[in-house]
């Protein structure tokens, strides 16, 4: 009876690639010493290249497939890590748009921004939609502290102490603002 193929991921294999570096075993040995065929050690130490750049993607993948579209792959990457730093909010349209008109830019003109598209896109860089709460994207301290220092205590010489409130916990909602944004599992996107 066969043996059942077994998928390594990125990390199980660099893990044995390291391992295989620090033995003297042979390949056959080696092999047989982790319960995997020759083949399959063969094809990880021929290709560890490949696995060490894997990087920058999701280490429990088994497969490490690219984009037919590697530059719009690239640029959609780039402005997304530059959008996320500015805290600005990313929905899934502008998303749509923003791929479509790099591909315009990059001459790709059998491009289409699909949803099926993007969603292998949001899975080879670890990006996932979700609800974001809270305001600690939109705090500036600089402002708070120009605010404190000059603003409010010229409004606060004009009421007395009992006509004075916090209202932090008070805020307008409008019904057509985003409530889920693009956000990343891994802390460099």
């Amino acid at each position: 009876m066969a043996s059942k193929r077994k998928n390594l991921s990125f990390a199980e294999k660099n893990e044995l690639i390291e391992k295989f570096q620090n033995s003297n075993l042979s390949n056959a040995a080696f092999a047989k010493a982790n319960s995997i065929p020759r083949t399959t050690l063969n094809n990880i130490l021929a290709t560890k290249l490949c696995s060490s750049n894997a990087q920058i993607c999701d280490q429990e993948r088994k497969r490490q497939r690219l984009s037919p579209y590697e530059n719009v792959d690239k640029a959609l990457l780039s402005w997304i890590k530059y959008t996320r730093s500015q805290n600005a909010p990313i929905s899934w349209n502008v998303l749509k748009e923003k791929s479509l008109e790099f591909a315009n830019k990059l001459g790709e003109s059998s491009f289409v921004a699909s949803n099926g598209w993007l969603w292998r896109f949001n899975s080879r860089h670890n990006i996932f939609f979700k609800k974001l709460c809270g305001e600690a994207a939109d705090f500036d301290s600089s402002s708070l502290k120009e605010w404190k220092d000059v603003v409010s205590w010229d409004i606060l010489e004009r009421y007395e102490s009992a006509n004075v409130f916090n209202v932090d916990e008070c805020g307008l909602f409008i019904g057509f603002c985003q409530t889920e944004f693009f956000v990343s599992k891994v802390k460099n996107v």
